[in-house]
């Protein structure tokens, strides 16, 4: 019996050293499915119904204000829709970023749509951020910085987006495969 206690120890540490890892390793898993779970949440955002009515009414306030005439928007319920909306593709791009999800799944999936509503949605963000230097002078518009503040990457992914959208519009683009 005593011959086989050292060795019974020695079985002990390794038991309890595989043990720590396999933890550490599940732990790892475990926050890489709840970082994915809240992606497609995300995602699943993009898909939902309510998202075509929302993008509309994006249009429509673009429409509305194109001449600068912002009465009746700040603080009304278009204006919280509309920076709503912005917010969905802030955050889709910051898991863009992230590596949370692929970039290029984003774009196949969202084509040049990203582009064409951070188009429509730049003169609502200028208003914005020209309210908000009213409201709070450290916000004014001459302060460096301020870009990283209001909707830096829905900006950042419009601009893949339009990246995207000019490889495949370019004469003589074949499909693209994914890499």
């Amino acid at each position: 019996m005593a011959e086989i206690e050292p060795i019974l120890r020695v079985i002990g540490v390794i038991a309890v050293i595989a043990g720590t890892i396999l933890v550490v390793l599940q732990l790892r898993v475990n926050a890489k499915n709840v970082r994915s779970r809240n992606a497609f949440d995300l995602v699943a955002k993009v898909i939902d119904p309510s998202f075509p009515r929302r993008r509309h009414l994006l249009y429509e306030v673009a429409d509305k204000h194109a001449g600068g005439d912002w009465t009746g928007f700040d603080r009304s319920l278009d204006d919280f829709e509309v920076r709503n909306f912005a917010n969905i593709y802030e955050q889709l791009g910051l898991l863009a970023r992230r590596g949370v999800v692929d970039l290029e799944d984003v774009l196949d999936a969202l084509s040049a749509q990203p582009l064409a509503d951070w188009n429509t949605f730049e003169p609502i963000r200028a208003h914005i951020m020209e309210e908000a230097s009213k409201a709070f002078p450290a916000l004014a518009d001459n302060q460096p910085g301020l870009d990283a503040i209001y909707w830096p990457n829905f900006r950042w992914l419009a601009e893949e987006s339009r990246t995207w959208t000019l490889q495949r519009a370019s004469p003589g683009a074949g499909p693209v495969t994914p890499s």
